[in-house]
């Protein structure tokens, strides 16, 4: 069934790219973006990507931190697509746009990858969610990447026929290894990332206060000199964790800049552990990619993506924000304990196997033609 779907969003990022190329096999896809990229990420970036689906910038200016586009409303009111999408309800002009669709008849689906459920309820917060709460109500679909997200979009008022769950991903079909691959290539990516006859832990992310860097460096301090942890990533905490790790005269810890994927899946691929310590996450990419090298998981509990993809002794543990006993004991059986581990490695290359990009696709197309067919049969 043919469908021309309208999309919009912040900014192009690479995993959504990926996400749309796949779509636009099937359908004809148009992205609008505010922004050409994060703060973060290099503007090169976008002018560089390959896409199969038409994409257009749109004008807005941001007041006070809220964004405001005219363009926008301009470009609903001149164009007639079958599917719209926005990719989030966080910001005022998305509230506006969900809002305007609805009420234009239009057929609306909300993106939402991931939610933060432990964050700390603020003024601003609350304001917010009084802001959002009319797109419970609305009649719009949601698109949601854990199944956590969607008990609470239900729990704030959405109906449940209204909500769907799709496996949020980075991850294409080809980049899951299975075990037997694991086992083959392990040694080798440990002689070449200088960690042969080692046991590997890995964690990667940014160096900022969330992430919670410290309680793993100061978990690690007492494992054994045939362990070695790279900590991959940059930031403002990068000098502090190597003051950290001095003070506490740590020797086998490695801490590496930012790297590119490819370069990064070599440790991934060396690995025998990866570890997560942040303090929360909408969810963390960084799971996906760890999981299809076969890496067991060590995570605090409240990430989304951890608590979604794993099970606890399965995949992997999670443990509580902060603890430091827990942790440095868990990273210890993992090492240490090879039946378990092995059998970790094995269960995380298969748990993740669904979370692909073609299958994401696959899912949203089911998802529009079994509603597209719902409605026609209440127009008869």
């Amino acid at each position: 069934m043919f469908m021309r779907v309208f999309y919009l969003t912040d900014f192009l990022s690479p995993y959504r790219v990926e996400w749309m190329n796949l779509l636009s096999e099937k359908c004809e896809v148009t992205a609008y973006f505010f922004d050409e990229g994060e703060k973060t990420r290099e503007n090169a970036w976008l002018k560089s990507i390959k896409n199969s689906f038409e994409k257009q910038q749109v004008k807005s200016v941001v007041l006070a931190g809220i964004r405001f586009s005219s363009e926008i409303f301009k470009i609903l009111k001149n164009n007639r697509y079958d599917i719209y999408i926005v990719d989030g309800y966080s910001s005022f002009v998305q509230v506006r746009v969900i809002h305007w669709l609805t009420q234009n008849g239009k057929k609306v689906y909300v993106n939402v990858d991931g939610i933060d459920i432990w964050k700390k309820e603020t003024f601003v917060s609350k304001i917010k969610a009084v802001v959002k709460s009319g797109v419970y109500q609305s009649g719009a679909k949601f698109l949601c990447g854990s199944k956590i997200a969607a008990a609470r979009l239900i729990s704030l008022g959405a109906k449940e026929e209204n909500v769907y769950t799709h496996p949020f991903t980075s991850l294409h079909t080809y980049d899951i290894i299975s075990f037997e691959e694991k086992l083959r290539l392990q040694k080798t990516f440990k002689k070449k990332i200088n960690a042969e006859n080692k046991k590997v832990a890995l964690a990667v992310g940014r160096f900022i206060p969330l992430k919670e860097y410290d309680v793993l460096i100061k978990a690690w301090r007492l494992m054994p000199d045939d362990c070695i942890l790279y900590l991959i990533g940059s930031g403002v905490l990068k000098n502090d964790y190597l003051k950290l790790i001095d003070e506490l005269s740590i020797k086998n810890i490695v801490i590496l800049d930012h790297m590119d994927s490819e370069r990064l899946n070599d440790y991934y691929l060396a690995a025998d552990l990866f570890v997560h310590t942040s303090n929360t996450e909408v969810w963390g990419l960084v799971f996906n990619e760890a999981m299809a090298k076969g890496c067991p998981i060590v995570s605090t509990n409240q990430c989304v993506g951890a608590v979604e993809l794993i099970r606890d002794g399965k995949e992997g543990y999670l443990i509580n924000v902060g603890d430091v006993e827990t942790l440095h004991e868990k990273m210890l059986k993992i090492l240490y304990d090879e039946p378990l581990r092995l059998s970790m490695m094995k269960q995380s290359t298969e748990r993740i196997i669904p979370y692909t990009y073609e299958n994401l696709a696959k899912i949203h197309i089911g998802i529009f033609e079994k509603e597209q067919k719902k409605e026609r049969l209440q127009k008869q």
